[in-house]
């Protein structure tokens, strides 16, 4: 057993650094641009920067963190200060600003801008978005960035005929059960494609 357990131990390490070096491009290897996807009937400009999308928890009670990067394409050095817009469902499938019968929570508007750090990366939470007719659950996102196009996408948690594979994640799960979600975002260059 002493001798087994090295060895094992080894080869986590060793798994380990080679996913560690999947999820990087190589040098001299292009990012590839995030898909784009359709904006949708409720988009706001000017939604509230705030990293808690409903603080009230009146959209719901299951919790999601959305955590990520904004890429610049073609060499995927992270974009510092981008604009991420995002927007989404409650746990009921209504978006805010569009139930008239139902006056808004002014702490669960369930949209946001965040801006990117130093880094690149971006986070917010929020609660889990529901399915609604027609529609698996999904986070619309608008990322804008000076020389950048801007791009408008959507986030999903599970796969869907004709969906590209680059908008579906995988979802993990903290030890509070509070849902993970990590979405990385490769800009294209403006005037690119």
């Amino acid at each position: 057993m002493p001798i087994r357990e090295p060895w094992q131990r080894r080869r986590r390490l060793l798994l380990a650094g080679c996913a560690a070096l999947v999820a990087l491009p190589a040098r001299g290897q292009q990012c590839r641009a995030t898909p784009r996807d359709q904006l949708g009937p409720f988009y706001t400009p000017k939604a509230p920067e705030t990293g808690d999308l409903c603080s009230s928890g009146s959209g719901g009670k299951a919790r999601l963190i959305v955590t990520g990067r904004v890429l610049g394409m073609p060499d995927c050095k992270p974009l510092a200060g981008a604009l991420v817009e995002v927007w989404h469902a409650d746990a009921n499938g209504h978006y805010s600003s569009f139930n008239r019968a139902k006056p808004d929570d002014p702490a669960c508007l369930l949209r946001a801008s965040l801006k990117t750090d130093a880094e690149g990366r971006y986070r917010f939470s929020t609660v889990m978005p529901a399915e609604y007719p027609g529609r698996p659950r999904h986070i619309h996102f608008r990322v804008s960035h000076a020389g950048h196009a801007t791009l408008v996408t959507q986030l999903y948690f599970e796969r869907e005929r004709g969906m590209a594979d680059a908008l579906v994640v995988a979802l993990k799960r903290d030890d509070k059960g509070v849902a993970l979600a990590e979405f990385d975002i490769a800009l294209m260059r403006a005037g690119a494609g």
